[in-house]
């Protein structure tokens, strides 16, 4: 099955996510980003380039842009929703109950992001794709797998979502983790979340419920079997 995706590269995207990279790894709230003309000619794009990814930043409440003092880093705003939740799904009827959960939940989240994602956040769920393949470790794979989910929600440009999807990753995740030290289970996953992408990028709010349907249904099978898979791979990454 060919499941290569057309993924269009916004620029001002990419340099958006190259920026919030930076500014998560290198920086702290207060400090200055450098003056526009040194980001252009570092990041080797237009002037017109880089403030379409500055004014997606300042969207997501990462720089504050300040006449005379340049381009600030502001400090991560408070989350509007914190749920945390011990791991409980340790059997089958615990399980059904967050898989239920999920599927209530997140095919709206796919919907909405199909409507709202910005050249940043196509860009962002785009390097997580071109992280993931099935020879990386369980623990890899499955943080990759919780950062697509993630930044899924994130996409749909409501904060409360976030929370909720979250809360969603901490109450299956060892569940998912026994998922992905099979490497049909990691197969799987990027396979989900390539279809995610490709109807994301297209702006197709049908397709991406639809394929978000299809991902959580694929989940659900192969849990439900995953004994017997995990028996059947001797050879565990």
């Amino acid at each position: 099955m060919n499941l290569t995706v057309p993924r269009p590269r916004a620029i001002s995207g990419e340099v958006a996510a190259r920026l919030e990279r930076h500014i998560a790894d290198d920086l702290s709230p207060g400090d200055k980003l450098p003056p526009e003309r040194e980001l252009c000619a570092t990041l080797q794009v237009s002037r017109t380039t880089l403030r379409e990814a500055l004014r997606a930043l300042e969207d997501r409440r990462l720089i504050e842009r300040r006449p005379g003092r340049g381009t600030l880093v502001r400090r991560p705003p408070e989350p509007q929703l914190a749920l945390t939740f011990a791991p409980f799904a340790d059997g089958p009827d615990e399980f059904a109950q967050v898989a239920e959960l999920r599927r209530l939940v997140e095919p709206h989240v796919a919907e909405l992001a199909a409507l709202r994602a910005t050249d940043l956040d196509l860009a962002q769920l785009d390097d997580i794709l071109r992280e993931s393949h099935a020879g990386l470790t369980a623990e890899e794979s499955l943080r990759l797998d919780v950062e697509f989910h993630r930044r899924l929600a994130v996409a749909t440009g409501n904060p409360l979502l976030v929370g909720v999807c979250e809360a969603m990753n901490g109450l299956v995740h060892d569940v998912r983790l026994r998922s992905h030290l099979a490497r049909e289970g990691r197969r799987n996953s990027i396979e989900g979340h390539q279809r995610l992408y490709a109807a994301l990028a297209a702006h197709d709010p049908a397709a991406a419920r639809a394929a978000m349907d299809a991902h959580l249904a694929g989940v659900g099978v192969l849990i439900a079997g995953l004994d017997d898979l995990l028996r059947s791979e001797p050879e565990l990454r």
